[in-house]
């Protein structure tokens, strides 16, 4: 939570300046630091460093040679996003129309120099509201980020997504005419292109040659949307949910292709497979399963790969398997590859 006692910064190149704005803040508010800048590198240097510290800065647009304070708002946004920003000025000619195209996106209030006293106390206590009022949002999406976090990369038997994906593992394994082994559930996290697989195998023959790469989600009773071009998004009663997980679906199968395609071309290249003939090229489907109760009618696949397959639990049945196994491009791959390929892979 946010402390009680509140900083505000002071950048401006005039120490006269910087020190009449102090005297005035200090009559006005008893618990207040202030913290003195006379330049814009010493401004980034502290934000920087410090992003929580401050609670408002007042920002000089003018300081001579170099940057000017609407240089460093870029910068002053990305280390410390709910910071509140007055800028101060006295060329409000100069500056009045960059000064209008940073409203909203970077500073909350402008002051023209001389700034009268009542003018001063006003914008600082709207100022403070608002930088109180961004901290509780900023908090209330940082908890719900950790919690879905937590969620979807638990691997405790008592966490939700480790129950799920162990579900999903046990109906796999029930599946012993569709694999030509059980599905192998990695004994260290196998990461390919910054995503993790949960699961691989291969179809039993006479099914086309092809390895299952699966990827197991956990949110239940949410509206899941998204599609080929933008991330997934997440909305639990209405609400959006914000998780690091958050990524595109199609992207990350079409990643992990890609690069489980090298891995085994490589192997079997070093086992005497020499030539690539269409009979020794694989093909990786990927099935990104969805608890029941989550709404996936809002993901949009129409113009994704065709190595994902999206799909609920309930869906996941050996028919539905062998259904997406038979429309892949046909194979006729040994049963001796496979087992290079399943000992190797790895």
């Amino acid at each position: 939570m946010a402390d009680s006692k509140k900083t505000i910064a002071l950048a401006d190149d005039d120490a006269n300046v910087r020190s009449s704005l102090a005297r005035t803040i200090q009559k006005h508010f008893a618990d207040i630091e202030i913290i003195h800048f006379s330049n814009t590198v010493e401004t980034k240097k502290y934000i920087l460093n410090n992003p929580d510290k401050i609670d408002l800065l007042i920002l000089d647009i003018h300081f001579g040679m170099g940057e000017t304070g609407l240089d460093i708002l870029p910068d002053i946004k990305k280390y410390s996003p709910a910071l509140s920003v007055i800028l101060l000025s006295a060329m409000e000619k100069t500056y009045g129309q960059e000064v209008s195209d940073k409203a909203g996106d970077y500073i909350i209030d402008f002051m023209s120099k001389p700034v009268t006293e009542t003018e001063l106390i006003i914008k600082i206590k709207k100022a403070l509201l608002s930088k109180d009022d961004k901290t509780k949002k900023l908090e209330k999406l940082e908890s719900e980020n950790a919690l879905l976090s937590e969620m979807l990369s638990s691997q405790d038997d008592g966490g939700a997504g480790g129950l799920f994906e162990k579900e999903v593992l046990q109906r796999l394994y029930a599946m012993t005419k569709v694999f030509m082994q059980k599905p192998y559930e990695p004994k260290e996290n196998i990461i390919i292109n910054g995503q993790e697989i949960d699961v691989l195998a291969f179809t039993a023959a006479p099914l086309p040659f092809s390895i299952m790469v699966f990827e197991t989600k956990y949110f239940p009773n949410a509206k899941v949307s998204g599609g080929a071009n933008e991330p997934m998004r997440v909305f639990a009663n209405g609400i959006e949910k914000v998780s690091t997980k958050r990524r595109n679906l199609f992207e990350q199968s079409e990643n992990q292709f890609k690069q489980v395609s090298k891995r085994i071309e490589k192997i079997l290249k070093e086992s005497g497979f020499a030539k690539y003939e269409e009979i020794y090229r694989p093909f990786i489907q990927t099935f990104i399963v969805f608890p029941d109760s989550t709404d996936i009618s809002g993901i949009e696949t129409s113009n994704a790969n065709r190595y994902t397959k999206i799909c609920k639990f309930k869906d996941l049945t050996p028919d539905f398997i062998i259904k997406t196994a038979f429309a892949m491009p046909k194979r006729q791959v040994g049963e001796d590859v496979k087992k290079i390929i399943l000992e190797k892979l790895f």
